[in-house]
């Protein structure tokens, strides 16, 4: 579902120059496996909010055990291909190692 709707939003909706977006992930609740153990596992969405229009522009799935958000990020706004866009991330991307 994920790739189709960034298929439409690549198409249909066109982010302009100096445009803020916010990135932020939230697990999904219900996914959890292995509630009780440290190794616990659970989906989440990482979406592109295009604040100016109130409107989620991109979006990717991924499983904790599987990927890291910070790379899912990445990953997002390079496929997403924005120029000049200005974005907002949480503490969890404001690491020296990630700065390049």
């Amino acid at each position: 579902m994920a790739e189709k709707f960034n298929d439409w939003a690549k198409n249909y909706v066109e982010i302009e120059e100096s445009e803020w977006c916010a990135l932020d992930g939230k697990s999904i609740k219900g996914t959890v496996k292995n509630y009780n153990s440290s190794q616990q596992n659970f989906v989440s969405i990482v979406s592109v909010f295009a604040c100016k229009r109130g409107l989620v522009v991109g979006m990717e799935k991924f499983e904790n055990h599987e990927t890291s958000e910070i790379q899912v990020v990445q990953d997002l706004i390079t496929a997403m291909d924005l120029q000049g866009v200005v974005f907002s991330f949480d503490s969890l991307h404001c690491q020296k190692k990630l700065v390049s």
